[in-house]
């Protein structure tokens, strides 16, 4: 039986990735712990670590033929947008078994498809069939994501002005909360920790699929709000993550310091404006979901 464990990273396209690098280390002070070109997907990427959240921003490599490769024509579709949302998890055989046997297509590292049972290899799935793509890779026993070194510890974005505690959720559209549940709770196994809904705008359904991986999954009431802007414009997938820290008094005045625009405020969280976070709803929220 396969098991999900921690979040591998979460996938940020964008326009500029000398810009993003630079807002990074301004708002967040981030690890950087690999940042080059890859030739074989014609793309540029950084890894950046803040806590136990890992972003890997990504543009199409300005060669030629950059903008024909796969994150080129997501750049050409969707602009600056998340793109992925990448777990580790054991006993990959059985979730390739698992993803068949719902009738989920997947494709290898490289697009290939995936049709035979029993692989173990890393795995993405259609986005038409989970309403996101999502990764599922095998727990590396040496990796250069820095927490896996024994000496790991997140005690530095505690102490930094943000007050960042933990990732909180990644937030995921749909048409249909149905559907969700028919991915995180039928074929990943997820636990259902709380549904809400605010009447009129939006309704929420939040999983668990690991120690650290909570998903809400969000369907949108009404075309004005970001979420229905995005769902109209974009459709289903990925629309950012929410950062859980401390005080959310403290971690809006560092914001708005470091000219970040608050678009939308309640008693315990804030969302930043999509223009100042290039493309993605960033969230900040000193609540726990479950």
């Amino acid at each position: 039986m396969f098991s999900i464990g921690r979040l591998y990273h979460l996938t940020h396209v964008v326009s500029d990735l000398d810009a993003v690098n630079a807002w990074y280390d301004e708002v967040f002070c981030p690890l950087r712990p690999y940042g080059g070109r890859s030739d074989a997907a014609m793309r540029d990427a950084a890894v950046l670590v803040f806590g136990n959240c890992v972003i890997e921003a990504v543009q199409p490599a300005p060669i030629p033929g950059g903008e024909n490769s796969a994150i080129g024509r997501f750049h050409a579709r969707f602009g600056q947008h998340m793109h992925s949302i990448a777990m580790f998890a054991d006993n990959l055989a059985d979730l390739c078994d698992r993803f068949l046997d719902h009738g989920v297509r997947l494709s290898g590292t490289f697009g290939e498809k995936i049709t035979e049972r029993g692989t173990n290899k890393t795995l993405w799935t259609h986005p038409k069939d989970t309403h996101a793509v999502l990764e599922f890779a095998a727990v590396p026993r040496f990796h250069f994501d820095p927490r896996f070194h024994p000496s790991w510890s997140q005690a530095f974005w505690r102490i930094h002005p943000l007050g960042l505690t933990q990732i909180s959720h990644v937030t995921v559209l749909f048409r249909d909360l149905g559907e969700a549940h028919r991915v995180y709770g039928e074929i990943l196994g997820g636990e259902l920790l709380q549904s809400e809904e605010i009447p009129g705008e939006r309704r929420s359904a939040f999983y668990s699929l690991g120690p650290e991986i909570i998903i809400e999954a969000l369907q949108p009431l009404i075309e004005t709000s970001i979420e229905g802007q995005d769902l109209a414009r974009n459709g289903e997938g990925i629309l950012g993550f929410t950062l859980q820290v401390q005080d959310i008094a403290a971690a809006v005045e560092h914001l708005e310091a470091k000219g970040q625009v608050i678009l939308r405020r309640d008693a315990d969280s804030v969302t930043l404006d999509p223009a100042c976070a290039f493309g993605m709803v960033l969230g900040f929220t000193q609540r726990t979901i479950g």
